[in-house]
């Protein structure tokens, strides 16, 4: 299957590093993204904490793993690669000028760097694959977790579009 991102080309979307999977997002995917968001542990501003229902999440990983056919989202789940137990999802989404990238780590794995990596290895496979462009993030002020990790992966913060979000930008040649 050949997928297209901006100046993208994802011809295999399945990739694996040392101790990591990650997969486009299935259906089946619906049930650890439920118990996940379910968990009392995201915040209520995040969108997936939205799906408060089983079949909503099933329906939101669904529509994410159709979103692979239309080249409008690409949602990994990543694994570890021993037992396949989840570790959480990232999101390259296209825009008009640029990919953002979105991600979240399951409640009882937080803490122990795997955003940064999940993150690092995403970025890394997209310059594998040839994209030279610009990668937007965005995140809530009160998330300090994650803006420390887009600033370890080189992320430079610009001027913000409203006083919620902290917004984000790296051009994908530096890393």
């Amino acid at each position: 299957m050949q997928i297209e991102l901006p100046n993208i080309r994802i011809q295999n979307s399945i990739f694996t590093t040392s101790n990591l999977m990650f997969k486009p997002v299935c259906a089946s995917d619906g049930k650890e993204l439920f118990d996940a968001f379910s968990a009392n542990a995201f915040h209520p501003d995040l969108a997936l904490s939205k799906l408060d229902t089983l079949n909503k999440a099933r329906q939101w990983c669904g529509d994410r793993s159709r979103d692979w056919q239309t080249n409008e989202c690409f949602v990994w789940t990543c694994r570890h690669r021993v037992d396949l137990s989840l570790v959480g999802q990232v999101t390259l989404l296209p825009r008009l000028k640029d990919v953002a990238l979105a991600y979240w780590v399951a409640p009882e794995k937080r803490g122990r760097g795997y955003a940064t990596t999940m993150c690092r290895e995403v970025l890394r496979y997209t310059i594998d694959i040839g994209y030279k462009g610009s990668i937007w993030a965005g995140v809530h002020t009160w998330n300090r977790g994650s803006i420390a990790v887009l600033c370890k992966l080189g992320f430079e913060q610009i001027e913000p579009q409203n006083d919620f979000i902290k917004e984000f930008h790296l051009p994908i040649q530096s890393l």
